[in-house]
């Protein structure tokens, strides 16, 4: 046991003291016990960081449930998205489900119509934190404030990606209607995503117009299944010489080619004003002198 001992205090006298290479002073002894309140306000950034990991895990998370209940199999097809500056994804419109489907993959921001009830609960709670943007479609003042976040969401290096559906409504599967422009002009990238349903056990269509979404929602919660493809196309980029709309035409095609979707010539917002008869007949006139243009050049 002796010599265990001496052999023991003999190695520790071997040991190199690392304070004797060390600068007098350069160690001191801490002050009080350091706790996690502490730590966590020296780093503001790391717990503003791990809230937004959170926020985006707990969406994730709900929407999962969402699809879940409805016995949803969705089959994703491409590269998951990534968060990039001076990127935005748009993608066609069905129902609202379309974000519950993208969202259980993604934590997008999304552009979307202000609800009420319990959907406008989750809208101002859950789904603030990720930096989505809300408005009225009977407030012409919301078009610009609309605008103007939409610039600054898309050019911020640390945001969620921006989701849009640039048709505006939804549409029933079967077609694409045109796609407005406010997303195609803002000089960044567009990525688009093909959405398409199968009506073999329930069609996802929502037509507001005759159903709430609650109502939506138990009709999908107490059918067979929802069967869906997502497609995550190559990102596009605006051509010299394209203009906009040009620009969100092209998308459109893209989109409703994968998904296999009708393009026709309709504006979305018709579904919720009619024209007036003066725009009517405007419209009628410069459709029939371009039909006679083509004629003339045949």
């Amino acid at each position: 046991m002796n010599k265990l001992n001496t052999s023991s205090s003999e190695l520790d006298l071997d040991r190199p003291n690392i304070e004797d290479y060390l600068p007098s002073g350069s160690i001191q002894e801490p002050h009080g016990t350091l706790r996690l309140r502490d730590l966590l306000d020296i780093s503001p950034t790391l717990t503003e960081a791990a809230g937004a990991i959170v926020d985006r895990g707990l969406v994730e998370l709900i929407c999962s449930f969402f699809v879940g209940s409805w016995t949803g199999v969705v089959k994703y097809h491409g590269p998951r998205p990534s968060i990039r500056p001076k990127q935005i994804f748009v993608a066609n419109h069905t129902s609202m489900i379309d974000f519950i489907v993208l969202e259980q993959m993604t934590a997008f921001a999304v552009i979307m119509q202000k609800h009420p009830g319990w959907v406008g609960l989750l809208q101002s709670t859950i789904l603030e934190s990720l930096g989505c943007i809300w408005f009225n479609r009977s407030e012409s003042k919301d078009r610009e404030i609309v605008a103007r976040k939409l610039r600054e969401h898309v050019h911020g290096a640390d945001n969620n990606p921006l989701l849009v559906f640039p048709e505006g409504t939804c549409v029933n599967n079967h077609y694409t209607v045109m796609f407005k422009k406010g997303a195609f002009e803002l000089g960044c990238t567009v990525c688009p995503i093909a959405i398409k349903y199968n009506k073999i056990f329930v069609d996802a269509f929502w037509n507001s117009r005759k159903q709430s979404f609650t109502t939506h929602l138990l009709q999908l919660m107490t059918s067979w299944a929802v069967v869906c493809d997502v497609w995550y196309l190559e990102p596009q980029n605006l051509k010299p010489g394209e203009t906009p709309i040009e620009f969100a035409e092209r998308v459109r095609d893209i989109i409703s080619v994968r998904a296999g979707l009708k393009k026709v010539p309709w504006d979305g917002y018709l579904k919720y004003s009619r024209p007036s008869p003066k725009h009517r007949e405007r419209k009628q006139q410069s459709f029939a002198e371009s039909v006679l243009r083509r004629l003339e050049e045949r």
